[in-house]
């Protein structure tokens, strides 16, 4: 991972920077064995649960997140993200409503992260707070 300090702003951006790139490896690196993970589009137990759902996300978008805000400690984690979506395929079931490809979607999102005393994600809460731009 980082030499960072876990639960830093600097740890968590390497974390960011996995999944911004596609590297399944690197990001889920930060999963504890029982991490669950509550989002609008699906709820998943595990790290392959996690990397399942993401291979079949990334598959139809190009997604990319961006670091507004950051309040972070050992334990716990509060994040403000903007997520901008690149539609690749039509995705008619889209949770938030569908979408065709060539769609774009920015929105501002809050995210929580629990984390172990190994200093792994535990449990990841994430929800919608607006829609910035949709196309």
């Amino acid at each position: 991972m980082t030499k960072a300090e876990i639960g830093s702003r600097e740890w968590f951006e390497v974390y960011l920077d996995a999944f911004n790139n596609n590297d399944f490896d690197g990001f889920s690196a930060f999963y504890a064995p029982d991490v669950e993970f509550y989002g609008q589009a699906a709820n998943l137990k595990g790290p392959a649960e996690v990397i399942e759902f993401y291979t079949m996300v990334m598959d139809r978008i190009d997604e990319h997140v961006a670091l507004k805000t950051f309040v972070g400690s050992k334990t716990n984690i509060a994040i403000e993200l903007v997520t901008t979506l690149k539609f690749k395929k039509d995705w008619p079931d889209f949770a938030p409503g569908p979408m065709k490809a060539g769609d774009h979607r920015e929105a501002i999102n809050f995210v929580f992260y629990d984390l172990n005393e190994k200093g792994l994600f535990t449990r990841i809460r994430s929800a919608r707070y607006a829609v910035i731009r949709e196309r």
